[in-house]
């Protein structure tokens, strides 16, 4: 007979599960190199003289240049290792007037203002205010009123907005044009309420002023603090540029280059647009002076080092901006590849490798940033008049700053671990059994086969070049892959290592190139360098 079971009585429900605790979130915590890998450098010690040598032919150009397009006044600047190094101010600051310009003058940098706007959220993301791949309309949320194309469209991202990504078009329902009350946040946001995307976020690139004036209100609810507040406490007093500006009241008389239009082929001045809310997207007022402390502030983030942070927005940060950000592009560029980066134009130059650019083009001005972060050189060019082509002059400039033979790249030197790998191969060409270097090699990388061609070539290689070892001469393709030159007994060759990251790095890839000698074979890793587009 089966036990009873006694009930306790009423039908009470069955007691609830146990509630979850609630856990920490996990420390997340990074973990350094204790010895870091060898830093960029510049070899020559008088590159800063030979390229301050070429201030002649650097104002010369500027000075031809505003001849021949008539320009009231020309503020041109060249930035070397964060230095304003090499300026050309010509003209006056209003053809009626006159004034002479200097470089306090004020000058409107139109679109540029893009570059500081993307910063500040940068500085917003890095403090933990907002995502830049989380919705956009988290934090402004009027963009939940505008209209997808298609059915399966994501939601428009804080990235998107950042590299002309949203499907927004240029310009919305309203005019910045107005010479008489600023334009307020209600007319930005009430564009949105039905506004229909171009396309659908995410997949194609399209150039957006709107955008970026929504991303300056973005900003300022995500800071707490009006965009313009944000903006001048976190970034402009920092790198001190206290000559710059959102509204002409705020430029000392006498100080402000008139905005200029050409009619009837006459320089006319006009009056400045008032943007009011939608200024993140091409309001502000600087000098080249200050222009200077930001090309330089761009510039100081390149290399990545242990350097203590010390700018107004992490280093990191400002590498990321000058990254390409997608594939393909609204600016094509002959001679090589443009994308956005955040806030910037990215371009991967045949002649002059990784470019960093912004133009701005407004009401009566025109501006140009050319930077060169792996050469530590950037470019300004500011004009009061519409229509100036700066990114011209800026690339004449460039290039004559080239031909001095002294702007070029730093230079990684090889690791020590890749150099030591380079070493114990050189090591057994010639001089020893050839599987002596078996213990330096990784287990898995290399198949039975490929592990036993690779010791036959170097038993052959030593057979026919007798002992070889290091001429001292290297290309650096990353931190774990270099091609080092080697002398040997019966002539020259190179060698190509690759190592893995692990504590105890050891071989993963090697190749030799006896064909062409030393030079030739490391002029060839460098050529394989570029591009395939730019060989």
């Amino acid at each position: 007979m089966a036990a009873s079971i006694p009930l306790a009585s009423g039908c009470a429900a069955p007691a609830p599960p146990p509630r979850a605790v609630a856990r920490p979130a996990p420390v997340l915590v990074q973990r350094f190199a204790s010895a870091p890998a060898p830093a960029p450098r510049f070899l020559d010690p008088a590159r800063p003289q030979k390229l301050r040598a070429a201030a002649p032919d650097v104002q010369a150009i500027a000075q031809r240049t505003a001849d021949r397009e008539r320009l009231p006044a020309l503020a041109l600047g060249v930035v070397i290792d964060g230095e304003l190094a090499i300026r050309k101010v010509i003209g006056v600051r209003d053809v009626v007037q006159g004034g002479a310009v200097d470089e306090h003058t004020r000058f409107r940098v139109g679109s540029i203002t893009k570059t500081l706007t993307a910063a500040a959220i940068l500085r917003l993301r890095d403090e933990g205010r907002l995502s830049l791949d989380a919705p956009a309309a988290r934090y402004l949320p009027a963009l939940a009123g505008v209209v997808y194309p298609t059915r399966d469209s994501r939601p428009m991202t804080v990235r998107d907005l950042l590299t002309h990504s949203s499907g927004l078009p240029r310009l919305g329902v309203f005019s910045p044009a107005s010479t008489e009350r600023d334009v307020t946040e209600r007319e930005i946001l009430s564009t949105l309420d039905g506004f229909g995307l171009e396309s659908a976020p995410g997949t194609e690139t399209s150039y957006s002023n709107l955008g970026y004036s929504l991303l300056g209100l973005l900003a300022g609810r995500a800071a707490g603090v009006p965009y313009r507040r944000f903006v001048n406490d976190a970034l402009l007093a920092p790198l001190g540029m206290r000559e710059t500006a959102w509204d002409t009241s705020q430029v000392p008389a006498g100080a402000l280059a008139s905005p200029h239009v050409r009619s009837g082929g006459a320089l006319t001045p006009i009056q400045p647009w008032r943007l009011g809310a939608s200024e993140a997207a091409a309001g502000l007022y600087a000098s080249l002076s200050d222009m200077g402390r930001f090309v330089g502030f761009q510039l100081a983030a390149w290399p990545a080092r242990d350097a203590p942070e010390t700018a107004a927005l992490r280093r990191s940060s400002v590498r990321e901006s000058h990254m390409m950000a997608r594939n393909g592009s609204a600016f094509p560029a002959a001679g090589g590849e443009d994308s956005p980066g955040l806030g910037w134009q990215v371009r991967e130059d045949c002649d002059l490798g990784h470019v960093v650019f912004h133009n701005g083009l407004i009401d009566g001005y025109s501006a140009s940033v050319m930077l060169l972060p792996q050469r530590g050189v950037g470019v300004v060019a500011l004009a009061n008049v519409a229509g100036a082509d700066l990114e011209s002059l800026n690339r004449k400039v460039l290039g004559k700053l080239e031909a001095t033979g002294a702007m070029v790249a730093r230079v990684v030197p090889p690791s020590p671990s890749v150099r030591r790998a380079a070493q114990a191969v050189a090591s057994v060409i010639g001089r020893a059994r050839p599987n002596k270097l078996d213990r330096k090699l990784r287990p898995g990388w290399f198949s039975d086969d490929d592990h036993q061609a690779l010791l036959q070539e170097l038993h052959d290689v030593g057979q026919r070049m007798g002992a070889c070892s290091l001429d001292g001469s290297a290309v650096v393709e990353s931190a774990t892959s270099a091609r080092f030159g080697l002398q040997c007994q019966h002539g020259a060759l190179s060698v190509a290592v690759r190592v893995d990251t692990s504590p105890d790095p050891l071989i993963t890839s090697v190749s030799l190139d006896e064909h062409t000698g030393s030079t030739a074979a490391l002029e060839s890793a460098r050529s394989r360098l570029k591009p395939a587009r730019c060989r």
